[in-house]
């Protein structure tokens, strides 16, 4: 009987302390690759899969230091974000975050691999 209290005892303060941690946590996400963007004249083409297409910017692969950055991204499309006010993109894996000016944090760890670092919403 005071073995069952016990075992009661001790699964109800496993669930309090449980309970009590902030299980939220803050959203990051692979970063595939960083490129420098360069603006192109007005009818630039480009030869794509699909054919010839007109094309405004150009991406550039780059590596940048690894290190912490605090950088505010702006969503430009499925997985790429801006840096806003440079002419740094960045290729995310399985992101889906809606950023208009918003503050991340930018975790670079490699210059090469699958992974580069990681964006932190």
């Amino acid at each position: 009987m005071k073995r069952t209290i016990s075992t009661i005892s001790l699964g109800i303060i496993g669930i309090l302390m449980l309970a009590s941690f902030n299980i939220s946590k803050t959203p990051e996400y692979d970063i595939a690759d960083l490129y420098q963007s360069t603006d192109l004249n007005a009818n630039t083409k480009a030869l794509t899969e699909d054919g010839v297409k007109e094309v405004s910017v150009l991406l550039t692969p780059i590596k940048l230091d690894v290190g912490k950055y605090v950088v505010s991204l702006t969503k430009k499309g499925k997985d790429l974000y801006k840096i806003d006010g440079k002419n740094i993109y960045i290729e995310t894996k399985y992101c889906y975050e809606y950023a208009t000016g918003e503050e991340v944090v930018l975790k670079i760890e490699s210059t090469y691999g699958y992974s580069k670092g990681k964006v932190i919403f």
